[in-house]
C-alpha cells in the first residue's frame, strides 16, 4: 500500500508538522539555488509536501530550533529511507531521489544566511530502502491519516482530475463534513471532472479562511446558507473586479456554480434544504458587444472574440476590410492550415498501417539484433497489442535504416501516432462545417456509450450524436447531419484513434469509449484528448512549439511571423466557431442564418452584437444590411457619355470611389411626397435608394463577375467583396420593378460585363 497516491491532490494540504519559518527558509534557499544555477525553476514546495506526509505519519515536528540540532539530520536520513521505498508514494524512483537530494541542498545552502543551524552533508547512498521502515510506516498510518492524505480527487482514467481542496476544513469542520461534500461532488462529475466548476475550491478556500465566522452549524439552516453564500459571493467577485476578470463570463459561471451546489448539497442533505433558490447576481451591465476587450502594445483598443482581432473604433473603409476581407481570411487561415495537417497525420497513419502488413512483430531486442529489422517490423511492432519491446529499440532500429536521429516522440510522429495537439485540425474542421458544434460538445465526445454500443457515430444515417451540459435534460441531444467534409473527417479520425481504442479496450480502461484519443508525447499510453489553445505559457513551455507552428502556418497565408505568433494565440475553438458563424452571416445578409448555423433553440434580433463591436454593427445597419433588409428604390441618373470608362479603372480605391457616388441613401421624404412628413421615421426604416446608371451597372456586374470567377477568393479585398454583395440584390430589383429606363440601363450594362478588365483590381495588394 502507498499513502500518497497522488501528489496534485495534496498541494493544497496546510502544513502543521512543518514551521511556517522552516518553509520560509528552504523557500528561500531554493530561490537562492535557482538562481546561482540559472534555471528557469527549482521547485521545493512537493519535496516539502512528503516531508510534511512522512512527519504527520511518523509523529515529529520540524522548528527552526529542530534544524539547530542533529534532531534533522536523523529526520531527513529515515525519510530518505522511506521515499526510496514506496510506502509515502510511488512516484518513478528518479523523482523520489530527486526530493530528497532538493531539500538536503536546500538545508545546505541557507547555512550561509543561518550559520547556527546544524551542517548537513547529501549521500546519494542513504537512498537506500529499508523494508522493516517501510513496513513501520505503514503499519503506524491510521485510517484517518490515510484517508487525509489520499486527498478527494475526481478521476476520469488517463485524463487530467479534478481535485477538491478540502483539507483545509478537516480541523474546523471534521471529516464526516468533509466526507459528505465529496461523496455528493465525487457522484455529481464522476468521469467527467472538466465539468468541475472552479468556483468550488475558491468556496472551500473562503471557508478555510473564515471558517471562525462560519461553523458548521452555518450550514444546518437555510439562512445560515444564504448569509454564507452572500458573503462568499461578494468576496468571490471583489477578487474578479481586483483581477481585471470578463464580468459577463463570471457571472455566468457564478450562476451554474449555484445551481450545481443547490443540487448536490442542499437537495441531497448535506447541507439544509431551500424553499428558494439562493440569490443570483445582476446580469452584467456590459452588452456583449464591450465585452472581450483588451488593449494592444500600441495602446489600441481591440475586440478579440473572433479569430480576427477587431479594432473598436473603425472607419467605414476599415470596416469594409474587415467585414469583407479579414474575416474571410482568417477562417481560410484556419481551413487551410486544418486541411492539411489532418490530411498529413492520415497519410503518416496510413503508411503506418500499410507497413505494419508487410512485417513483423519484434521478439528479440538485444544489443545488436536491431541491425536485422525493417521499418515494416517496427510498424508491425507498434501495431501488436502485447508489445513489450522498448521504444528505444525501436528509435535504433529506425535511426540505423535511415540515419536519422529518433526519439519516442519523433517515432510516434513519423507513423501517424495521435500525439497531444494532432487532433486539434480535425475539431477545427468539424466546427467549420458545423458551427452548432461547441468546445463542450467535442470535449467529452463519447463515440460508445457505457453499454459499449456505438452511440456517437450513425454512419449509415451520416450523422454525429452528442450531447451539450449547458442545456436542460430533454434538449441535451444534439445530432449533427455530416456532410461529405465532415463524415471524412469522422472516419479518419476513428481510423487514427482504433490503435488508442483497442489498447484501452486491452486494459479494460473505459477511456476508450471516447472519439478523441491521444497518445501523450509517445506512442505508447493513451488517454482522453484535450482541446487546444496557444498560450503564453504554452511557448514558454514548448521551446520547439513556435518554429513548428510557424512553418505549418506559412504556407497557408501571407502574414509576417510576429502577426503569426499573434494570430497563434487567437485561435481556439471558440473563435473559429464565432468567426465561422460571423461569416454565415455576412455570405447570408442574415442573423436568422447564423443563428440557426450556430444551433440556437431560439432566435435573438441583437445576436450579432455578441460577436461584434458598436462600429461594425453600425455600419453593417448604416450602410450594407439595409440594402437586403429594406425596399430598395433605384433613381435613374443621366447617363455619362463615356460608357467605357469601366475599362479605365486603374485600382480597386478609383472603382470604389466611383461606386461610392451612387450609394444608398436614405430617401428623403419630403423631397418624393410632402405631405408624408408625419411619417419620415416609419419611411426611412423601410426604404433605401440607389442612383443607377450604365456605367455605374456595368463597372458593379463586371466586378462582380471578377469576384464569383476568382480562384483565390481568400485574396479578394474587402472593396471588391463589398460590392460584389449589392450587385446582384441590384439587379433584382431593377428586373422586378417597372421602370423602363432601368432595364434599358441593365440590358446595355450587361453588354459592357468584362470581368477581365476587373481581374488586376480585385485582389487585396502585395498579398
Amino acid at each position: 500500500m502507498t499513502i500518497v497516491k497522488n501528489l496534485t491532490a495534496i498541494t493544497y494540504h496546510p502544513f502543521k508538522a512543518i514551521d511556517e519559518d522552516v518553509r520560509s527558509l528552504v523557500e528561500q534557499a531554493a530561490e537562492t539555488l535557482r538562481k546561482a544555477l540559472n534555471l528557469k525553476s527549482y521547485l521545493i514546495n512537493r519535496p516539502l509536501k512528503m516531508l510534511e506526509v512522512y512527519c504527520d505519519l511518523t509523529g515529529q515536528l520540524i522548528t527552526m530550533e529542530t534544524l539547530r540540532t542533529p534532531e534533522i539530520q536523523c529526520i531527513l536520513e529515515d525519510f530518505t529511507v522511506a521515499m526510496a521505498g514506496k510506502s509515502l508514494t510511488d512516484i518513478a524512483e528518479k523523482e523520489r531521489l530527486k526530493f530528497c537530494r532538493l531539500l538536503y541542498q536546500c538545508l545546505i545552502t541557507a547555512r550561509d544566511t543561518q550559520p547556527d543551524l546544524h551542517p548537513l552533508e547529501w549521500d546519494f547512498t542513504q537512498f537506500e530502502a529499508d523494508a522493516a521502515i517501510c513496513a513501520s510506516i505503514l503499519e503506524a498510518a491510521n485510517d484517518f491519516q490515510i484517508w487525509y492524505w489520499n486527498g478527494w480527487s475526481i478521476h476520469r482514467p488517463d485524463y487530467s482530475s479534478a481535485h477538491l481542496r478540502l483539507a483545509q476544513l478537516v480541523t474546523p469542520y471534521g471529516q464526516d463534513f468533509v466526507q459528505d461534500i465529496f461523496t455528493e461532488l465525487e457522484k455529481q462529475y464522476r468521469n467527467r471532472p472538466d465539468l468541475f466548476r472552479i468556483e468550488w475550491n475558491h468556496m472551500f478556500d473562503y471557508m478555510g479562511e473564515n471558517a471562525h465566522r462560519w461553523p458548521a452549524s452555518t450550514f444546518k439552516t437555510e439562512a445560515g446558507i444564504k448569509q454564507f453564500m452572500q458573503a462568499f459571493g461578494k468576496a468571490h467577485f471583489e477578487y474578479c473586479e481586483a483581477a481585471d476578470l470578463d464580468a459577463e463570463t463570471h457571472i455566468k459561471n457564478y450562476n451554474r456554480f449555484l445551481n450545481n451546489l443547490e443540487v448536490n448539497l442542499c437537495k441531497t442533505d448535506v447541507w439544509a434544504k431551500l424553499s428558494s433558490p439562493i440569490k443570483r447576481p445582476p446580469p452584467a451591465t456590459k452588452h456583449p458587444s464591450q465585452t472581450k476587450i483588451k488593449k494592444t502594445e500600441d495602446g489600441l483598443l481591440v475586440q478579440e472574440k473572433l479569430l480576427t482581432s477587431i479594432p473598436l473604433h473603425v472607419t467605414d473603409v476599415e470596416a469594409v476590410e474587415i467585414l469583407f476581407f479579414h474575416i474571410k481570411h482568417d477562417v481560410s487561415i484556419v481551413r487551410r492550415w486544418a486541411t492539411s495537417q489532418a490530411e498529413d497525420l492520415k497519410a503518416r497513419y496510413t503508411r503506418r498501417v500499410s507497413l505494419a502488413k508487410e512485417g513483423n512483430k519484434i521478439i528479440e531486442h538485444g544489443k545488436k539484433t536491431y541491425r536485422k529489422y525493417s521499418l515494416a517490423d517496427i510498424c508491425a511492432t507498434l501495431e501488436s497489442m502485447d508489445n513489450s519491446v522498448p521504444l528505444s529499440f525501436l528509435c535504433k532500429v529506425y535511426t540505423y535504416i535511415t540515419g536519422e536521429e529518433c526519439s519516442a516522440k519523433q517515432l510516434a510522429h513519423t507513423f501517424g501516432f495521435p500525439v497531444a495537439g494532432s487532433l486539434f485540425p480535425f475539431q477545427c474542421l468539424l466546427v467549420l462545417e458545423h458551427p452548432e458544434i461547441t468546445t463542450e460538445f467535442l470535449r467529452s465526445f463519447e463515440l460508445y456509450d457505457e453499454h459499449d454500443s456505438l452511440s456517437g457515430f450513425h454512419e449509415a444515417a451520416r450523422q454525429l450524436i452528442g450531447y451539450k451540459s449547458r442545456k436542460q435534460p430533454d434538449t441535451r441531444e444534439q445530432v449533427i447531419d455530416l456532410n461529405d467534409i465532415s463524415f471524412s473527417v469522422v472516419k479518419d479520425l476513428i481510423d487514427i484513434t482504433s490503435i488508442g481504442r483497442r489498447k484501452l479496450r486491452s486494459e479494460r480502461n473505459d477511456t476508450y469509449r471516447y472519439l478523441f484519443l491521444t497518445s501523450g508525447q509517445s506512442c505508447t499510453s493513451f488517454r482522453l484528448g484535450k482541446t487546444t489553445a496557444w498560450k503564453k505559457s504554452s511557448f514558454n513551455n514548448d521551446s520547439g512549439l513556435r518554429d513548428r507552428l510557424l512553418e505549418q502556418f506559412r504556407p497557408h497565408c501571407d502574414l509576417t511571423d510576429a502577426e503569426l505568433l499573434g494570430f497563434f494565440k487567437r485561435i481556439r475553438l471558440t473563435t473559429v466557431r464565432a468567426s465561422r458563424a460571423v461569416e454565415i452571416f455576412i455570405q447570408s445578409k442574415s442573423s436568422e442564418e447564423m443563428s440557426k448555423a450556430l444551433g440556437h433553440e431560439n432566435y435573438y434580433a441583437d445576436l450579432l452584437s455578441h460577436y461584434l463591436p458598436d462600429a461594425l454593427l453600425a455600419f453593417i445597419k448604416a450602410r450594407w444590411i439595409r440594402v437586403f433588409q429594406k425596399a430598395m428604390v433605384c433613381e435613374a441618373m443621366k447617363d455619362s457619355t463615356y460608357l467605357f470608362r469601366v475599362t479605365q479603372f486603374n485600382t480597386m480605391d478609383e472603382l470604389d470611389s466611383f461606386l461610392e457616388k451612387h450609394r444608398i441613401q436614405e430617401i428623403p421624404p419630403e423631397a418624393s411626397d410632402p405631405e408624408r412628413k408625419a411619417q419620415r421615421q416609419e419611411v426611412e426604416r423601410t426604404e433605401a435608394i440607389l442612383s443607377i446608371g450604365v456605367p455605374f451597372l456595368a463597372s458593379l456586374l463586371s466586378l462582380e463577375a471578377a469576384v464569383k470567377a476568382s480562384t483565390d477568393r481568400i485574396r479578394v479585398c474587402g472593396k471588391a467583396e463589398f460590392w460584389a454583395s449589392i450587385a446582384e440584390t441590384v439587379r433584382t430589383e431593377i428586373i422586378s420593378g417597372t421602370k423602363g429606363v432601368l432595364k434599358n440601363y441593365l440590358k446595355a450594362a450587361l453588354e459592357l460585363v468584362d470581368a477581365k478588365k476587373m481581374e488586376g483590381l480585385i485582389y487585396v495588394s502585395g498579398r
